[in-house]
């Protein structure tokens, strides 16, 4: 478990974003649409840093891999800028589905 955290923490701010994103866009939420993306974006980037860390110090407890490369890295940093990507992305497809919403519904 230990090994699979850093892809975890990845995923976290994506899936708030798609539940709660959803609910503000149905409207069975208190909360607001832009304040359900900030809080995820903003929650991305810690979680992306604690990722990196997490998965530093399981190649670092590895003595496998003692030869100190940072190349063993890439895959979580790539992963981080994808995960990011996602959620870009999930934030702006839910945003003109509820501006394709609203307009229909005040027709």
């Amino acid at each position: 478990m230990y090994g699979i955290t850093p892809f975890i923490l990845l995923v976290i701010p994506l899936i708030i974003q798609i539940i709660w994103g959803t609910k503000s866009i149905h409207k069975t939420t208190s909360l607001k649409f832009v304040s359900i993306s900030i809080i995820t974006v903003l929650l991305q980037i810690p979680l992306s840093f604690l990722s990196v860390y997490i998965a530093s110090e399981n190649i670092n407890a590895n003595p496998e891999f003692q030869t100190r490369c940072g190349l063993i890295m890439l895959p979580i940093v790539a992963a981080n800028f994808l995960a990011a990507l996602l959620l870009l992305l999930t934030i702006v497809v839910q945003f003109f589905i509820k501006r394709f919403r609203d307009k229909k519904l005040k027709q």
